[in-house]
């Protein structure tokens, strides 16, 4: 079962990975990427080092399609940054991850299915599903 994750945001271009590793680094997250790929080019699968560990997501950045995400959450934006992970819990923590540094640099509101979370409350809503997460992992 593949679970996709979702930030709106309004930049019409993703956050660059130099951006992405230095507010990691600031903010004490355990994650960089493996090869140094352009986000606003890139479609599939993206190697990470998350907690140590090397794993990684489907990626993908685009215009939102009609349908693609609640109503109430296009007032954040019209685009995209989205993660695909199958049913390992070391893919989906390292998307949350990827998410919750990519929300700080984008002001991007989560959206996961129908739930909606505000761009001020996404850190801490993904902070508690990773958390969630830790409890399966070793």
């Amino acid at each position: 079962m593949s679970v996709i994750s979702m930030l709106i945001i309004k930049a019409a271009q993703p956050p660059s990975l130099n951006d992405l590793r230095k507010e990691a680094r600031q903010g004490g997250e355990p994650l960089d990427f493996v090869d140094d790929v352009d986000l606003s080019a890139h479609d599939g699968y993206l190697p990470v080092r998350a907690y140590g560990k090397d794993t990684g997501f489907e990626f993908y950045f685009e215009p939102i399609s009609e349908g693609e995400a609640p109503d109430d959450a296009l007032r954040y934006g019209d685009h995209t940054i989205m993660t695909r992970t199958g049913g390992n819990f070391e893919e989906a923590r390292a998307a949350f991850l990827f998410l919750k540094v990519a929300a700080r640099l984008t002001k991007g509101a989560y959206v996961y299915d129908e739930i909606v979370v505000a761009p001020d409350e996404v850190g801490a809503y993904l902070a508690a599903q990773i958390d969630d997460f830790n409890h399966y992992i070793r």
